[in-house]
């Protein structure tokens, strides 16, 4: 039976880029979403094993998201190009903060 992962990123040429490389390792992909809403939506109809989420979502950050994640105790990464604005943030669930750019491997590195 294959993981599924959430792909949370709202630059699609990135997020096709994470799609192609989890579906060539035989991941089923939700999303991606480029948006809270989306990612929502998507976390209504099916639970991920795994998810990738980009922080900072344009006018938004995918906080909301990270802490259905966490509280649904779904193994998650952030992966951002902003990592002084992770830091700043207080209530920031627990979770591994990825540099963009980054390799699609290093992301496996905190799935099972």
């Amino acid at each position: 039976m294959s993981k599924s992962v959430l792909i949370v990123e709202d630059d699609p040429l990135i997020a096709m880029d994470m799609e192609d490389f989890f579906e060539s390792r035989n991941y089923d992909i939700l999303g991606p979403a480029f948006n809270v809403v989306e990612a929502l939506e998507l976390l209504k109809e099916q639970q991920p094993d795994y998810a990738t989420l980009d922080y900072n979502l344009g006018n938004e950050t995918s906080l909301p998201i990270a802490d259905i994640l966490y509280n649904s105790e779904v193994p998650f990464v952030f992966v951002t190009g902003r990592v002084a604005e992770i830091k700043r943030e207080n209530n920031l669930p627990t979770a591994p903060v990825l540099t963009k750019p980054v390799l699609y491997t290093e992301i496996l590195d905190y799935f099972d």
